[in-house]
């Protein structure tokens, strides 16, 4: 019988620290570095910010973010996993196991945010309006006034 592991990606925000608890994000693993040959697919659970691979044989793979969470970038970073009689180990470092699964955090950056729309200010467009239209109404009567004179 295979000796069988469970590796979970933890998704976190890289400023605040917190869980990015999103249905929209998902990891693939691959069988080399380069990530061209896709094992399989991992999408989020959307509760706890997590996405699991189950069923891992011993060897060595690597996982990278295919799919970034609403508002974030995607990341380039490429994790490799270790999984051998020593232990399961994400980058060369030893993962501790919770309740049959080992877990390894994996952060994202917000992307920055572009300003669009139309901030103009229609209140005060509309008060310089009167004053020319005021100012233009005005220089008119007293073109009148003078050419009547």
């Amino acid at each position: 019988m295979p000796i069988l592991r469970s590796v979970q990606v933890e998704k976190i925000d890289k400023d605040t620290g917190e869980h990015i608890k999103s249905n929209k994000f998902t990891f693939g693993i691959y069988e080399d570095e380069e990530c061209t040959k896709l094992i399989k697919e991992a999408g989020a659970n959307e509760y706890e910010g997590t996405a699991l691979f189950e069923g891992l044989r011993f060897g060595t793979y690597y996982i990278k973010e295919i799919k970034a969470p609403l508002g974030y970038k995607l990341s380039d970073q490429v994790v490799k996993i270790e999984i051998n009689d020593k232990g399961v180990f994400a980058d060369g470092v030893s993962l501790e196991e919770n309740n049959g699964v080992y877990s390894f955090e994996y952060y994202n950056s917000l992307l920055p945010i572009i300003q669009t729309g139309n901030e103009m200010n229609y209140a005060l467009l509309l008060v310089i309006g009167a004053i020319a239209i005021t100012g233009i109404i005005g220089g008119i009567i007293l073109l009148k006034k003078k050419n009547n004179k």
